[in-house]
């Protein structure tokens, strides 16, 4: 059962090795590195700076985070590695009692194609959580996408390690919108779970499956120029609104001291395809 996490040590090599991948990979054409492997391997690296990490609906740190990813790709299979950095000291934030640190790392592994207007997606991640006593743990998910209007999606997340039987599923819609080189990107989130799911993340009683949360978001991504154009280089900007719908699951939240209200959070980020 995970109610709250208190972090201990230290991670801030995961904070670096970002900016060293990017260093050795603009150090270079892409045509001198990745291609000679083979032309369809291509690398990403993406450093997002947010207010807050929510997940799920659920602020697991109340204040500046750095979250930084790389992943490989090949022929629609992607495997990468995932952190999250926190800056506080304070436990009561997320702190670790020394920052920088890490308080989180996932590695995942992900499979997408479309048919049509049908996109699809099936994946693993593993969550670990460094020099904590949190227990790591492994979802599988699958995703179902339309390639229409609204681009709706239905994605399922299904735990089978240490909260084997969690359902999660997450009802999206998004859309964009270009202005003059600039790509504006509303997006609306509904997550539903079941007992076991909630119970394990926030000690929620429910006899049945219930909602769990609520996203709004806006997200505006600016393609970079100069040095950077030849690397894919894009800035988002990004504001969120979480919420906890369901009345009662709020109530119970409340009771336990654990975030219960609504949650404004926004953030920067840069993104490099290579």
């Amino acid at each position: 059962m995970m109610k709250k996490r208190r972090w201990r040590g230290s991670g801030l090599f995961l904070m670096v090795l970002p900016l060293m991948v990017l260093f050795v990979f603009t150090s270079k054409p892409k045509a001198e590195i990745l291609d000679k492997i083979h032309p369809d391997l291509t690398a990403s690296v993406t450093l997002d700076i947010n207010s807050k990490y929510v997940w799920r609906g659920i602020t697991w740190v109340d204040d500046m985070v750095l979250q930084p990813d790389f992943s490989l790709s090949f022929k629609g299979a992607s495997f990468g590695a995932w952190s999250n950095v926190v800056f506080t000291d304070n436990m009561d934030e997320g702190g670790v009692g020394t920052s920088p640190a890490s308080s989180e790392v996932d590695y995942y592994f992900d499979y997408s194609g479309e048919y049509e207007t049908l996109n699809y997606s099936l994946g693993w991640i593993y969550y670990q959580f460094p020099h904590t006593d949190v227990k790591h743990t492994q979802e599988v998910y699958c995703t179902l996408g339309l390639g229409v209007l609204l681009n709706p999606s239905v994605t399922l997340y299904a735990d089978v390690d240490d909260n084997s039987g969690g359902l999660y599923w997450n009802f999206a819609l998004s859309h964009d919108f270009e202005l003059e080189g600039i790509t504006l990107t509303p997006s609306f989130g509904l997550g539903v779970c079941n007992s076991t799911f909630s119970s394990y993340y926030t000690e929620i009683e429910k006899d049945s499956s219930h909602l769990m949360d609520m996203n709004i978001g806006l997200n505006m991504s600016v393609p970079l120029g100069g040095a950077f154009e030849k690397l894919g280089g894009v800035m988002n900007l990004h504001a969120n609104y979480s919420c906890f719908p369901d009345g009662s699951a709020r109530d119970q939240m409340k009771d336990q001291d654990l975030n219960s209200g609504d949650v404004f959070y926004a953030g920067l980020g840069f993104s490099f395809d290579f």
